[in-house]
């Protein structure tokens, strides 16, 4: 793929992007689904780690390989190529972005969201109380350890809301800092970051309107996470990887539409 510089696109574009990366998944649902599970089963061993501040490093460093991945599967979807592993498993430049992206949006975590976990926690145990699984005492009359402690909750309530928590945390860190383009553009191209992130920026300041609407579907995946518990979180990383390759591609490569399924297709580099 021949990559362009960022052009305007029409206001309503993000639709177009969305409809894209729906279709790109439901070409290749089985694929997408095994690498679902994996995420899953390679998250609920990060969730496994005792001490907190590693254990959310992990999860977000996941989520970030985990975006990696789905941008290479969407592009195997778009071009009809064979699953192969050169295609799809993240290369070294890959990982040492996920990397650093991780740690950036682990910064931002320290530093902005301990605010909201008090009252969410406040929130949850109300919630156990009301549906009978948490008394706030013991039968001894001393305070009950935190909900979170027991394992009914640890497994369902608190996995579920770390895994939403980042997955979310990654989509709109990359939103609000225009970095929205960075991924795909290293991915796909082995851009340098520097460059990909100045060049990001640049595409971003071009489409206010679309970049809203992505907004809009981050926060309609996010309404869908809480309802879920957090445990939809890991299955909304492949729309999300697959929404990131769909807008670059329209942005950066003049390409709004699916290639048709069938043959594969040649890139401008292999052509």
């Amino acid at each position: 793929m021949k990559a362009l510089g960022p052009r305007r696109r029409e206001p309503e574009s993000w639709q177009g992007w969305l409809g894209a990366a729906l279709e790109l998944i439901w070409r290749r649902i089985g694929l997408f689904g095994i690498y679902s599970v994996a995420v899953v089963m390679a998250m609920l061993a990060a969730y496994s780690v005792a001490w907190a501040p590693a254990r959310i490093l992990l999860v977000l460093l996941l989520v970030v390989i985990s975006l990696v991945l789905f941008i290479r599967l969407a592009l195997v979807a778009d071009y009809n190529r064979e699953p192969k592993y050169l295609y799809i498993i993240p290369g070294n430049l890959d990982v040492a972005l996920a990397i650093t992206v991780g740690a950036a949006l682990f910064a931002g975590y320290g530093a902005f969201l301990p605010g909201f976990f008090e009252p969410l926690a406040e929130s949850l145990q109300q919630v156990l109380v009301g549906l009978g699984l948490y008394e706030t005492r013991l039968e001894t009359g001393a305070p009950a350890p935190p909900p979170a402690s027991q394992l009914f909750v640890e497994v369902v309530f608190m996995a579920g809301g770390v895994w939403g928590v980042a997955a979310f945390s990654a989509g709109l860190g990359l939103l609000a800092f225009g970095q929205w383009f960075l991924l795909p553009m290293v991915v796909l191209h082995a851009s340098p970051v520097g460059m990909s992130m100045v060049t990001s920026l640049r595409a971003y300041s071009l489409n206010p309107v679309p970049m809203t609407g992505l907004l809009g579907i981050l926060l309609v995946m996010l309404a869908l996470v809480i309802v879920s518990l957090g445990w939809l979180a890991p299955f909304m990383l492949p729309v999300l990887g697959a929404l990131l390759y769909t807008s670059y591609r329209d942005v950066f490569l003049e390409r709004d539409y699916n290639h048709p399924p069938g043959p594969p297709v040649l890139t401008d580099s292999e052509a």
